[in-house]
């Protein structure tokens, strides 16, 4: 006996049209919720915008106090504290 429920369905019809995988242990009205945002995104992409990708622009010295311009050499210094962002593009220009 494999009757499919409703949240089957709505599970297996989401991976099939939209590739994501949803939470089975959600209620069945979370599962619709999802599953109509998914629908409205696909149909109107201008729904939720990505977001640009940011990247640290000016670091401070948590120690000295110094600020100055971040370089990706400072990646895994726990002394910096980013103090300004910037997006992608900004970076590259």
């Amino acid at each position: 006996m494999s009757l499919k429920t409703k949240k089957d369905e709505l599970f297996d019809k989401a991976q099939a049209e939209y590739g994501k995988r949803l939470d089975r242990r959600l209620s069945l009205a979370d599962l619709e919720d999802q599953v109509s945002r998914m629908e409205q995104m696909k149909t109107d992409p201008s729904v939720e915008a990505p977001k640009p990708k940011l990247v640290p622009k000016k670091v401070q010295n948590v120690i000295t106090g110094n600020i100055f311009e971040y370089n990706e050499l400072f990646g895994g210094n726990a002394d910096l504290q980013v103090i300004e962002w910037a997006e992608a593009e900004d970076a590259v220009n």
